[in-house]
């Protein structure tokens, strides 16, 4: 199994409008020009991108077995019914504000959510008991959705005299809330309010921002490297996992009209470029999985078009038509690390179709998988009656799924499907607390699954109730079967 998407969005936040407004804005309408040739090969004459990796020191802490991302393989599924195993819960949220809650996680022992300044976590097992509070100097800023094996991960806060400076690492265990360093980021305001993002890989913390990159070495927090963006280039997207790739957009005149994107592959103990692939003009660009590289095309529209698969050279292997509307792959710069409704296995990516009207107006959906080598179509994954198929992760060669009734009878049921044998089977089937949302309605609920385990996680609350009495929201959930 290779590193698909991390822990699930179902669908794109309420923030997708405001996102693909800035890049329209950003490329203006050179965006929309009807461009039907979508990605070539050859050599273009790109600017120099800005690397300082010659600079790095050739000694720094080697990564460890424990540096690299987890992938946890869930047991099989025994069917059954689930209960409420941990809760998360807001207090205090003044009526008509928002508390952000950036960021979910989870292990065996512990749920764990960002909270403002706050990191938090409840006991796995209990109704709502605290396992640890781990405070921050500043507000959350952006968090990776990656754990290493060894129970780990990172955010960023805000640490720096600037309110919008997003300039500070943190590295934490998930178990224990122990802070493993903290450390600042050369962060620079820009004339575009776009969102840092943190992606990791093995042994390396990748932070990017609108005017640079830099990866920090995950043992000691050291700064390994930076890249920052040129007069007419800039990182648009990194994404981690098993490897790092980068998409690099350059507006080559000043008028915008000459628009074109590369995806790069880096090195993440370096930064040195390993290979580049080039996109034709006009053509946007999201990077869908790390390893194997699939990425997600907008050509000519204002949504996926195409996926495309490229080799480990960075040369095209295929080419997969969205056909309009009936596969529902999207890409939201501000999710920062790969495209809702599509999950990558090493020789395949499943993508999510459109929503397909039932009687009384209950939808159903169904999963399809394309072939990474030729493009073709195969195996087929049906939701069923009044339900629709959310893909969460993979475990193994296996897909992690969420099915979701969309009537007030079909209940919602943690699934797992094997590629190999077409089949589908279930973990458990569960209903959500009244104020949960499962992410089909376009919020900005976070879906993952660990050991045995369903979570979702909301990256924002609104208050409501009255002022002097404001009612508790929810913040995340994780429910496991009843034995």
């Amino acid at each position: 199994m290779t590193f698909g998407p991390p822990p699930s969005e179902f669908t794109q936040s309420r923030q997708e409008a405001r996102g693909r407004g800035r890049r329209r804005s950003y490329v203006l309408a050179a965006v929309f020009v009807g461009i039907v040739a979508l990605l070539v090969g050859g050599w273009v004459l790109w600017p120099k991108v800005s690397n300082s990796s010659a600079e790095v020191e050739k000694k720094t802490t080697p990564a460890s077995a424990g540096d690299d991302i987890r992938e946890s393989v869930e047991a099989r599924p025994k069917g059954g019914v689930g209960h409420l195993e941990a809760t998360m819960m807001a207090r205090g949220v003044a009526p008509g504000k928002e508390q952000p809650t950036l960021g979910t996680w989870a292990t065996k022992k512990t749920l764990v959510n960002g909270k403002g300044a706050s990191l938090v976590a409840v006991k796995v097992g209990t109704a709502e008991e605290d396992a640890w509070t781990l405070q921050l100097p500043g507000d959350i800023c952006a968090a990776s959705p990656y754990v290493t094996v060894d129970g780990r991960t990172a955010v960023a806060y805000k640490g720096g005299k600037d309110e919008d400076a997003c300039d500070h690492l943190v590295m934490f265990n998930l178990d224990t809330g122990k802070k493993l360093w903290d450390v600042p980021i050369p962060w620079k305001a820009s004339t575009f309010d776009e969102p840092t993002h943190i992606t990791m890989t093995r042994g390396v913390v990748v932070a990017t921002w609108w005017e640079g990159t830099a990866g920090v070495d995950m043992q000691s927090g050291k700064m390994l490297w930076e890249r920052g963006r040129t007069n007419q280039c800039n990182d648009a997207q990194v994404q981690g996992g098993k490897a790092l790739v980068v998409s690099y957009i350059c507006a080559l005149s000043d008028d915008y009209k000459d628009i074109r994107y590369q995806v790069q592959k880096l090195d993440p103990r370096s930064g040195r470029i390993d290979w580049i692939y080039h996109a034709a003009r006009h053509v946007y660009m999201n990077i869908v999985s790390s390893e194997p590289v699939v990425v997600a095309v907008e050509a000519g529209e204002a949504e996926v078009t195409d996926l495309l698969s490229l080799d480990d050279q960075g040369k095209l292997r295929a080419t997969i038509r969205m056909d309009g509307d009936h596969y529902q792959v999207r890409c939201d710069p501000d999710r920062g690390n790969g495209c809702a409704g599509a999950i990558v296995t090493d020789d395949q990516v499943f993508v999510v179709s459109g929503a397909v009207s039932e009687t009384l107006g209950n939808d159903t959906n169904w999963l399809v998988g394309f072939d990474l080598s030729t493009g073709k179509s195969g195996v087929k994954f049906d939701a069923g009656p009044n339900q629709q198929l959310h893909p969460i992760r993979m475990s193994g060669g296996r897909i992690l799924a969420a099915k979701e009734g969309t009537d007030e009878v079909a209940p919602n049921t943690l699934v797992e499907l094997d590629p190999a044998t077409g089949r589908e089977r279930s973990y458990f089937s569960f209903t959500l607390p009244p104020g949960v949302t499962s992410g089909a309605g376009g919020n900005t609920t976070t879906v993952t699954v660990e050991d045995g385990r369903i979570f979702f996680g909301n990256s924002v609350v609104m208050g409501s109730g009255k002022k002097s009495l404001p009612d508790a929201q929810w913040i995340a959930v994780g429910i496991g079967r009843a034995d």
